[in-house]
């Protein structure tokens, strides 16, 4: 899906949720009262994100994933659907080919929005990160990266430069195959301190928990609702909308497992 077309689904009311949700390719949106620098260095700590590296009519790269196995990629089925084997996905700054790729076979533009992506020789210099196993995600606060459109909440995407920001964010609910957290503003009893969300080019990339020292992937990122921002894609009030990784284990662990 194109970030057009993807922009242009914003405005789409999805039956299953009742709200407007555009594919969540619209770098990370950040507080506005927060400094750039803090979201950027929060960005530097994962090495497991794997830029996708889709053209786009502008230049920026578009897509990314997560390293979960030596060979494998977890990644958003809208973003897999673009890719063609040969693909070259950068993690860890060097350059990785594209050999297999897996779409959940439930996924027909909604839910199930999950896919694998083989590499054609192992990753061995940067560590997997481990999925979460456990069903008490809502309440938990995440880690977002990405490398898409950047902006913040008063302004919304203003462009791209290339470069990876992390921001947090709390899970508001934990239902079915959702991880759904909002877009709050400054002031908010739930803001986290370096609150933010996904921008256009970050759809698939991770939502991470940590818990005792460790980086573990709970989300992959799918949509977002511009309803209650008044169909403003990035701006407070927006609301994410991630893959749940503990609803997919038995899928997930069937290949990394064992291919």
């Amino acid at each position: 899906m194109t970030r057009t077309l993807a922009l242009l689904m914003s405005a789409v009311a999805v039956a299953s949720t009742g709200a407007g949700i555009g594919a969540a390719r619209d770098g990370i949106i950040r507080r506005h009262d927060r400094p750039d620098s803090a979201y950027l260095a929060l960005g530097a700590r994962y090495p497991a994100l794997a830029h996708i590296n889709l053209p786009t009519k502008s230049g920026a790269r578009d897509g990314e994933g997560t390293l979960i196995g030596r060979h494998w990629i977890l990644t958003a089925a809208h973003v897999a659907q673009e890719v063609r084997l040969g693909h070259r996905i950068e993690v860890g700054g060097k350059f990785f080919t594209v050999d297999s790729i897996v779409i959940h076979p439930a996924w027909t533009r909604g839910p199930h929005d999950l896919a694998l992506l083989r590499l054609s020789f192992p990753v061995m210099d940067v560590a997997p990160v481990p999925l979460y196993r456990g069903d008490d995600e809502q309440g938990r606060e995440v880690i977002l990266l990405g490398y898409g459109d950047i902006g913040t909440g008063q302004t919304g995407p203003t462009g791209n430069d290339g470069l990876v920001r992390g921001a947090t964010n709390r899970i508001d609910e934990a239902a079915g195959f959702w991880l759904k957290f909002a877009f709050d503003p400054p002031g908010s009893p739930n803001v986290t301190d370096l609150e933010g969300v996904s921008g256009p080019g970050d759809s698939g990339g991770p939502a991470f928990f940590e818990i005792d020292d460790r980086v573990i992937l709970a989300g992959v990122s799918s949509a977002q609702s511009s309803r209650a921002s008044g169909g403003r894609p990035g701006h407070y009030g927006v609301i994410e909308y991630y893959v749940r990784v503990s609803r997919y284990l038995d899928w997930i662990d069937y290949y990394v497992n064992t291919r």
